[in-house]
């Protein structure tokens, strides 16, 4: 199970438009810059494990944000020109306890942390298409926290890690953008890793941009992540992927 990475945005030339409705020129020379925070995903997570046997299973955002601890997501742009740069990060922790009465009577803590950081980098093509490269670095950590009791007498306290992992997946994509008026636009961000330590690692996004004032912008939309891996084990092959889809709201300050 995997957080939400960001797929591709807007830098900040392309969040708010000019007074004239023209791009901005690509000689700029000043720096510009745009924090995007809070942010917010809400989205269903569907897994889907091929092997000898078809295994499917989905997981609803109204499950995730029950067992949520803590989460927290905010885009960083700066660009000066037709060059950008970007850092993206997402991360949340889950937390859940079950427990089982019988002869041992136990209680399970679960502790899973995930997160994606996007680190980007742009060139300006076209008035409204940029081309993006870069790194995204995916991580996942699930502990579990065992203690039983017999008779009223501890008998186990254990901290067991499932997995503590880090992966790193190359990219490159692209983002369109286009402005309907001085208030209104519209964004199409897409990437695709070309290298790294996952099989298949794709991300798009739908973007609606509302301008509130020169500074302040309003972003809505809709976003697709799937990653996914192959492996061979023992003579057995099976594929898995983890999608993710679901709405986008975010507040974005440009200066």
């Amino acid at each position: 199970m995997l957080a939400g990475a960001a797929p591709v945005g807007a830098l900040a030339d392309d969040v708010a438009p000019p007074e004239s409705g023209n791009p901005l020129p690509a000689t700029e020379d000043e720096w510009r810059f745009t924090i995007a925070f809070p942010m917010l995903w809400t989205p269903d997570i569907d897994g889907k494990i091929r092997g000898d046997e078809r295994i499917d299973f989905s997981i609803s955002f109204d499950d995730i944000i029950d067992k949520l601890s803590f989460g927290m997501m905010f885009e960083l742009y700066a660009n000066r020109g037709p060059y950008g740069l970007a850092f993206r990060s997402n991360y949340m922790r889950v937390e859940d306890e079950t427990s089982r009465s019988g002869l041992l009577d136990t209680r399970i803590e679960t502790g899973l942390d995930m997160g994606v950081n996007d680190l980007l980098a742009s060139f300006r093509v076209h008035d409204k298409l940029r081309l993006v490269a870069g790194v995204r670095h995916i991580f996942a950590k699930l502990e579990l926290d065992i203690y039983s009791t017999l008779g009223g007498t501890e008998v186990l306290n254990e901290r067991i890690t499932v997995t503590d992992d880090n992966q790193y997946d190359y990219l490159v994509g692209i983002n369109f953008n286009h402005w309907f008026s001085d208030k209104w636009g519209l964004m199409l961000n897409s990437d695709i890793a070309f290298a790294g330590d996952n099989d298949r690692d794709f991300s798009a996004e739908l973007r609606a941009l509302y301008r509130i004032s020169d500074l302040n912008n309003f972003w809505f939309g809709y976003r697709y992540l799937q990653i996914g891996s192959d492996t061979h084990e023992d003579g057995a092959s099976y594929k898995v992927d983890m999608i993710q889809s679901g709405p986008t709201l975010g507040w974005a300050f440009t200066f």
